[in-house]
C-alpha cells in the first residue's frame, strides 16, 4: 500500500474577479493591465453566422511575427531602440519555453526588457537583479535609458539564443507594422510572419440563458461548453451530467455563432474588438440580448493578476471573460498557477 502523503499534493492557487457591473472603459483598462494573449472565443447569440466586421476586427489587424535563434544584444541595439523601442509599442514574447525550467524575457510596451534568468546563470552575467520565487532573478532593462551598454552586452550574449514572437505598433500610421520584420531578415534571422488560426463552432441549443437572471459563473462554464461544442442534450442523469444554467428569461432564439481565433494579440485588438461587440449588442433589438468574448493569456509570460500585484514570469493558465448586454457589462476572470 502506498503512503498516503504520497498523494496528498496542495491544491493549485486560484484567483478569480468578477464584478456585475462594469463600464466599457473599466473592461478596456482591465485588459490593458497585462499585455501577452493567445486566444479570443467570441460567443453572438440569434445569429448563425458570426458578422464578418467583427472577424474582421481580429484577423486583419493580427499578424505577427517569429523570430528564430536570436541573441538578445540585438533588442538593445542602438537602431533598433530608436527606430522601434521609442517610436511605437513593442509586444515581445519568448516562445517555446517552460517559464519554470528555462530563462525567459519580454519586452513591453513601456520600453523595458524584461529577463527571467535562473539564479545558476544569473549569478554569471553581472546584473542587478530581483529574487522570484522558484529559484529565478528578474532583470529590467530600461531601453530608452541604457547605460553600462557594453557589460549588458556582453550579459546578454552568455544567455544564448531565443525564438520569440514579435508585434510592433509604430505611433506613425505611415508606418508599416511589418518593418520590425525587415529589420530581423535584414540581420538574416529567420523570420515568419504568422496569421491567426480561426475556427467557427456551431452548437446545438434548446435555449440561451439571460445575463440578468443566470449566474456569472454559470453562464462562463456555459460558453465554455460551447466552444468544446458539447452536447447539451444529454438525458442521462448521472452524477457528472452537466446542466445548463437556469433562467426565468431565456432568449427567444435557439441559434448562436462561436469563433475561436488562436495567435498572439496585444490589448489594442482586444480594446477595439470591446469596442465593435458593445456597438453590435446596442444595435441588436433582441430584449435581453447580450454577446461575450473570453481572452485566454500567454501560459508563460510575464503576467499579473490584479493592480495591486506585481508582474513577473508565472507559468499559469488564465481567461478573462466579459459580457456586453444592453444593461451593463459583466467580467469574470479566473486563473490558476500551473505549479504550487
Amino acid at each position: 500500500m502506498l503512503c498516503p502523503e504520497v498523494w496528498d499534493f496542495p491544491p493549485p492557487k486560484v484567483y478569480c474577479t468578477s464584478n456585475k457591473s462594469i463600464t466599457l472603459e473599466s473592461v478596456q483598462k482591465f485588459i490593458k493591465m497585462n499585455d501577452y494573449y493567445q486566444s479570443i472565443i467570441v460567443t453572438c447569440p440569434d445569429t448563425t453566422q458570426m458578422p464578418s466586421f467583427i472577424k474582421d476586427t481580429i484577423t486583419e489587424d493580427s499578424v505577427y511575427y517569429r523570430i528564430n535563434d536570436c541573441s538578445l544584444k540585438e533588442i538593445i541595439e542602438p537602431i533598433f531602440i530608436n527606430t522601434f523601442v521609442k517610436n511605437g509599442y513593442l509586444y515581445c514574447l519568448s516562445s517555446e519555453r517552460n517559464c519554470v525550467i528555462q530563462n525567459c524575457f519580454a519586452v513591453t510596451p513601456e520600453g523595458i526588457l524584461i529577463l527571467h534568468i535562473l539564479e545558476y546563470d544569473f549569478q554569471t552575467l553581472g546584473f542587478e537583479g530581483h529574487k522570484r520565487p522558484h529559484n529565478y532573478y528578474e532583470v529590467s532593462i530600461k531601453l530608452k535609458e541604457i547605460k553600462n551598454y557594453d557589460k549588458i552586452r556582453q550579459g546578454l550574449k552568455k544567455l544564448g539564443k531565443f525564438d520569440f514572437d514579435v508585434i510592433w505598433e509604430p505611433t506613425n500610421e505611415d508606418i508599416c507594422p511589418s518593418t520590425i520584420a525587415k529589420y530581423f531578415h535584414e540581420l538574416n534571422y529567420k523570420v515568419a510572419a504568422k496569421s491567426p488560426v480561426l475556427k467557427t463552432v456551431s452548437p446545438t441549443i434548446t435555449e440561451i440563458p439571460s445575463v440578468s437572471h443566470a449566474s456569472i459563473d454559470e453562464l462562463v462554464e456555459w460558453t465554455g461548453i460551447l466552444a468544446h461544442n458539447g452536447n447539451l442534450s444529454q438525458h442521462e442523469t448521472y452524477i457528472s451530467t452537466y446542466c445548463p444554467p437556469e433562467s426565468e428569461c431565456s432568449l427567444h432564439s435557439t441559434n448562436i455563432s462561436v469563433i475561436i481565433v488562436e495567435g498572439y494579440f496585444s490589448p489594442t485588438v482586444l480594446q477595439k474588438l470591446c469596442n465593435i461587440i458593445t456597438d453590435y449588442v446596442k444595435s441588436r433589438d433582441l430584449d435581453g440580448y447580450w454577446a461575450s468574448i473570453s481572452i485566454q493569456s500567454c501560459n508563460h509570460s510575464y503576467w499579473r493578476w490584479s493592480y495591486s500585484s506585481p508582474k513577473m514570469f508565472q507559468s499559469h493558465d488564465s481567461s478573462c471573460n466579459i459580457f456586453f448586454s444592453h444593461e451593463n457589462n459583466m467580467l469574470y476572470s479566473i486563473g490558476q498557477l500551473i505549479y504550487s
